[in-house]
């Protein structure tokens, strides 16, 4: 068993339990207990967990992230204004090859992340259909004649900038859409994808449902990260577009679910390679 899945293995357990004991981590992955040691103090470190004799408990603050009104932003999340502003060469670098997906005619969906809204500032004005829940994306999309934009209706939130619910909700059923391009609060140890509350990760369960093909946008620093509620598993995930991937364990275990992988760092370092040749 690789390293990344006994943590998911742990985290698993943590979860369901509250609470894990090395004898028993060691029978259930079958390595020995120096090994599961070593698994608890790299997760500790990340974050995920507090060591505890003869185990670990879940980490305070992963506490508080779960026990999150369903609706409400937890705590740790930022608002949409603050987001916007924080890694922004990373969301450009992975809205730019983004594009190269898109051609005319399509019907996409766009979450109401910073990294979309950073795609729809960056959409040519061609002949799409785009579909949103993100008022920020709806404003930006105005000045585009050829593009049909779509607002998913429901209840506003202010801190978000976007629309849930229900009302949300109803829209997806009416529309065959090709794409989804979405993004989310962290990628974490059990392999799932987690939102900063319920609500979102709902909204995007029915938006994933309702779209042909899927693109996860998602920069580096959201890997292994703990977050609040499971949008899906990365399983379901078509396309990953991340601006860096230098975890190779988790590079190997994607690729083997059946994940494209699209890093932006390689076709920055080539173009780089092929400038430096030219000159």
């Amino acid at each position: 068993m690789l390293p990344i899945e006994r943590h998911r293995q742990i985290m698993e357990e943590l979860n369901l339990h509250g609470r894990v004991l090395v004898v028993e981590l060691v029978k259930l992955c079958r390595v020995s207990q120096e090994t599961i040691r070593r698994d608890l103090s790299q997760l500790e470190k990340k974050g995920l967990l507090q060591r505890s004799h003869g185990g670990a408990v879940m980490a305070q603050k992963h506490q508080g992230n779960l026990a999150g009104k369903n609706n409400k932003p937890n705590e740790y999340e930022s608002t949409f204004r603050l987001r916007m502003n924080e890694n922004t060469q990373a969301k450009t670098l992975i809205a730019k090859r983004a594009l190269d997906f898109i051609t005319p005619g399509d019907c996409i969906l766009l979450d109401s992340s910073t990294t979309c809204w950073f795609l729809a500032r960056q959409l040519p004005d061609i002949e799409l259909t785009v579909l949103t829940n993100s008022l920020r994306i709806v404003q930006t999309l105005a000045a585009k004649g050829h593009i049909r934009t779509i607002c998913l209706g429901g209840e506003y939130s202010d801190h978000n900038e976007d629309f849930n619910g229900i009302v949300a909700e109803q829209p997806l059923k009416d529309y065959l859409i090709n794409k989804i391009f979405f993004s989310c609060s962290s990628l974490g140890n059990d392999g799932y994808l987690r939102a900063a509350n319920e609500n979102n990760a709902h909204l995007k369960q029915q938006m994933l449902m309702a779209s042909e093909r899927k693109y996860l946008l998602i920069d580096a620093g959201k890997f292994l990260r703990p977050s609040f509620a499971r949008i899906c598993h990365y399983r379901e995930v078509d396309f990953l577009i991340t601006d860096s991937m230098k975890d190779k364990e988790l590079q190997q275990e994607l690729a083997w679910n059946g994940v494209n992988i699209i890093d932006c760092s390689q076709r920055q370092n080539t173009m780089q390679l092929m400038n430096s040749q030219d000159i």
